[in-house]
């Protein structure tokens, strides 16, 4: 009887929405006319089981072309489920096609949509708290928001241990906003704020609750609510709605912000990293607070902010000004002081600054990271044994040992650059004692080069010294290729065995069974479930939300962990799998000491994105090149921000974005954009494109511009001619694109290794 009348409201449903879609197709031209995969053509799509078939509607391969936009892709998957319920009525596929195409409704038809969806209520108990939710804005999409509040609030005593029930609090509020219920919509949005005040709904939430306050005329509380908005979330659009109702002298008052309020708000959009609106409120705050006790740490953020924006002349003075004033922040607008002095190359005024050192009541810490300036302009110069000189400074008094450590690796790369090749050891050999890892693989790779330059016979002790402390790191593949080197040179000093250098292993069988058995313990847990029937339904983030959630669960099981990243990374939720592969393995995916089950390096490695980069058809551009700089540059978190503003999966700027889209011909590309993870890759390939027709296809180069910008790397290739690669990459000035080309090169080999080993 199930089955007969899961047919029976299919086939009715699918009458009255194929009567929208054909409406649709009608208004929107000839968009599928010469489309074989159109919503008009016949055939079965190439597919013979229902479940091929289910697959080719949830996520068919014209979503990766540039043909269909994603309203067209959307009535492909409709029309796509319909036939598929046609030919295949009584398999759970054509039940799993009802339930998408319900999903798929909610803005369409959503009165479609609820009979699909209470349909899949009963063939699908496990997602019982998903389907409410859905049936939920269905309603309110209907006009119906009393229902909507009572399925919204049903979930929690539906499935009390469900991860929507954040969501659905503020859901709930809404709909009885929308019902004019003021007293329930203010009660919920209180209730949702209190379970998480960081859930993307929140601005609205609160803007709804001013609104209820002032409709019971209750002035003073939706104006502090409204300031509330204004301040916490200012680079939301319900904070600019906020502001016209808050300039319109509510009550007859007028607008009077607080000092500390505009502070607070200036904090709130560099905790987005908004700085250039930042800078505009921290300015306004300096400006109408002379006497404010956080003016001297609002300097501070502010050039901190310019920094960030590269406004490094601006940033200069008002780092010179907090320094002027004295106090505990100019201690640290010093360093940012000295910092800036180096990046714009003016060295006189660094050696001045450091000449105060001596007297100045700044940590140890603190003079140390300046002299290490000092010692990087006096390299630079040139200045070869006065730049030895304040590095052995920092490394006989530096604060903290990680200091003394960076100034010891600067004293031996001197070396090294000069060609004092003997010296390079000795210098070194402490760092590889101790066994420093931040600085342990490059000082043993660089006293392996000095050794191979001096011909020295202990070279290739070091560079299996190396790979065998760490094998899977940039440093032991630097070792790699240049013991291959070595073995292809007839007249090399010593005899070189074509022994290969430590490849890691496999896991034990012990291993193996204890990975099995913590997958049947996830396999238990009603959210993994959930997870896997959201992952059949091609709803992926609804899917890592529900694996995410199991995180914490497991926190103190690593077997348990190990194989919940695995199934992270199955079900497409490759940032939270990757952060906790990185979290809790980094040793044993960079070290010999932990040899893992090699799904982990799937892990680690994600190629889920590959069909979408390579879809762009951009000849010249590797995929796991793209994947490479995805993996360094958000870790696959498609909603990254970093803090100089740049956006999503490929970490785009938006001034970038708008000049890649205006070459290739595309609609203007803004800031919200970028959070598709379509379209930030769309333009961060051909901004790899055009990095490597800039380049000549060196991709060492194209990886460094990728960071620092195409016209900062041409004049570091001037000032270094004819170095080798992996000279060139140490010499890189900038610290933290140095460390990115290097992360970006490891990753970029790691995924040709494993595509190789596969």
């Amino acid at each position: 009887m199930r089955d007969s009348r899961h047919q029976q409201t299919s086939r009715l449903v699918f009458r009255v929405l194929s009567v929208g879609v054909c409406w649709v197709v009608l208004f929107s031209g000839n968009a599928f006319a010469d489309s074989p995969s159109s919503p008009n053509s016949s055939g079965n799509d190439g597919c013979e089981r229902a479940e091929d078939c289910f697959q080719a509607a949830a996520l068919p391969k014209e979503r990766l072309g540039k043909t269909l936009n994603k309203e067209q892709v959307l009535l492909l998957k409709l029309d796509r489920l319909q036939r598929l319920m046609e030919r295949f009525p009584a398999t759970v596929w054509a039940k799993r096609a009802g339930l998408l195409s319900g999903v798929l409704s909610l803005e369409r038809n959503p009165a479609m949509a609820i009979q699909f969806l209470r349909t899949a209520q009963q063939d699908f108990p496990v997602l019982d708290d998903y389907i409410r939710f859905w049936i939920g804005e269905a309603l309110l999409n209907l006009g119906d928001p009393k229902q909507a509040a009572g399925m919204f609030e049903s979930i929690r005593q539906a499935v009390p241990d469900s991860f929507l029930l954040k969501k659905a609090a503020y859901r709930a509020g809404e709909a009885w906003y929308q019902a004019s219920s003021c007293q329930e919509a203010v009660a919920w949005f209180a209730k949702a704020v209190e379970l998480n005040d960081r859930e993307p709904g929140t601005p609205l939430a609160l803007l709804r609750r001013s609104a209820c306050q002032l409709r019971d005329n209750n002035v003073r509380e939706g104006r502090e609510t409204l300031m509330q908005l204004w301040v916490r979330f200012a680079y939301s659009a319900e904070a600019k709605e906020a502001e016209a109702l808050l300039a319109s002298n509510l009550g007859g008052e007028p607008w009077v912000v607080q000092s500390s309020e505009r502070y607070a708000r200036a904090q709130a959009y560099l905790g987005q990293s908004f700085h250039a609106e930042a800078i505009e409120e921290l300015r306004k705050f300096l400006a109408a607070d002379p006497k404010s006790p956080r003016r001297a740490e609002a300097k501070l953020k502010l050039g901190i902010a310019q920094v960030r924006l590269k406004q490094y002349d601006d940033a200069r003075e008002t780092f010179r000004a907090l320094v002027k004033d004295g106090g505990t922040e100019s201690y640290e607008a010093t360093v940012w002081l000295a910092r800036v002095y180096l990046r714009q190359g003016q060295g006189d005024k660094l050696l001045d600054l450091a000449k105060m050192l001596p007297t100045a009541p700044l940590s140890a810490e603190q003079k140390g990271q300046i002299t290490l300036f000092t010692g990087m302009w006096l390299e630079d110069q040139g200045r070869f044994d006065d730049a030895i000189l304040r590095y052995r400074q920092v490394a006989k008094v530096g604060e903290p040992l990680s200091q003394r450590a960076e100034a010891r690796w600067r004293t031996g790369w001197v070396f090294y650059r000069t060609a004092r090749y003997r010296d390079v050891g000795d210098e070194l050999r402490p760092l590889v004692d101790q066994h420093d890892y931040d600085f342990e693989p490059q000082a043993l790779y660089w006293m392996g080069r000095a050794a191979e330059l001096s011909q020295q016979p202990h070279t290739r002790d070091l560079y299996v010294q190396l790979c065998q402390r760490y094998v899977h790191t940039y440093y032991c593949q630097l070792a790699r290729e240049q013991v291959e080197l070595m073995l292809s040179d007839p007249h090399a000093v010593e005899p070189i065995s074509p022994t290969p250098l430590v490849n890691g292993g496999t896991p034990a069988n012990g291993e193996t069974a204890r990975s099995v058995t913590a997958r049947a313990e996830i396999g238990q847990q009603s959210a993994y479930r959930r997870a896997l029937e959201l992952k059949t339904l091609g709803l992926d983030s609804d899917a890592t939300r529900e694996l995410a959630g199991l995180i914490d669960r497991y926190s103190q099981d690593p077997d348990v962990l190990m194989a919940l990243a695995m199934m992270l990374n199955e079900v497409g939720a490759y940032h939270h799998a990757l952060r906790l592969a990185r979290a809790r393995f980094r040793d044993k995916l960079e070290r010999t000491n932990g040899i893992v089950d090699p799904s982990l390096w799937k892990v680690a490695y994600p190629t889920g994105l590959l069909p979408i980069i390579k879809s762009q058809g951009v000849k010249g551009v590797d995929p796991y090149l793209v994947a490479a700089i995805i993996r360094e540059e958000s870790q696959y978190d498609w909603q990254a921000v970093s803090r100089v503003g740049a956006i999503g999966l490929m970490q785009v700027m938006p001034g970038t974005a708008s000049i890649v889209a205006q070459r290739l011909g595309l609609p203007a590309v803004g800031r919200d954009d970028l959070f598709d993870q379509e379209t930030n890759i769309q333009i961060g390939v051909h901004y790899v494109e055009q990095l490597l027709e800039q380049f000549s296809g060196n991709v060492v180069l194209t990886i460094a511009s990728y960071n620092a910008g195409p016209l900062v790397v041409r004049n570091w290739v001037a000032l270094h001619p004819g170095r080798s690669q992996d000279e060139f990459i140490e010499l890189i000035p900038y610290q933290e694109t140095r460390q990115y080309v290097k992360r970006v090169l490891r990753s970029y080999r790691e995924y040709i290794r494993l595509d190789k080993a596969s």
